[in-house]
């Protein structure tokens, strides 16, 4: 691998947005990188409102234009550690999982049925099981503890610099 083509952001999605956050909390202050919450970063895209209010304003299509938009800028971003919730697979999140070091914890089992009742009415239950599996196969899963997966990153970013993935 050269190092032109090296990552410069990483992502870390799941279910769970607390673990998500934590782990890409500490990870973005061990390298040195920025933090975002992509899920705050989306209701900042949409004006300050949640996805479930968009949906309600501007319906399905408004949302989910919005929310690849808003996915794929953030994807332009350098040196970011990210988390994002699950939502993310509504869209594929191609464009992240392209750009980003892509980290997918398995404690918690990925399950639409965690996303708000409102928005899971419109979403395509088929589109968001086959995103979820591309995302797993492009990205690296974790499943150990916290702090296991912590480390798991580090280790797996530090073997990439020294070319050994």
């Amino acid at each position: 691998m050269q190092p032109e083509e090296y990552k410069n952001s990483i992502a870390v999605i799941g279910c769970n947005k607390a673990t998500n956050e934590y782990i890409a909390k500490a990870v973005a202050n061990k390298l040195g990188l920025k933090y975002m919450d992509l899920d705050a970063y989306l209701k900042y895209c949409l004006g300050g409102v949640t996805p479930a209010q968009a949906l309600l304003k501007g319906g399905p299509d408004f949302l989910l234009d919005s929310m690849r938009r808003t996915f794929a800028d953030a994807a332009e971003f350098e040196g970011v550690a990210m988390a994002s919730s699950a939502l993310i697979f509504c869209t594929g999140a191609d464009e992240i999982i392209r750009n980003c070091y892509t980290f997918i914890p398995q404690k918690d089992r990925v399950d639409i049925r965690r996303i708000d009742v409102k928005l899971r009415k419109f979403m395509d239950v088929e589109a968001f099981a086959t995103n979820y599996a591309v995302a797993c196969e492009m990205s690296v899963l974790l499943s150990g503890e916290v702090e296991e997966n912590i480390k798991a990153i580090i280790n797996f970013l530090e073997e990439t610099a020294n070319g050994g993935v």
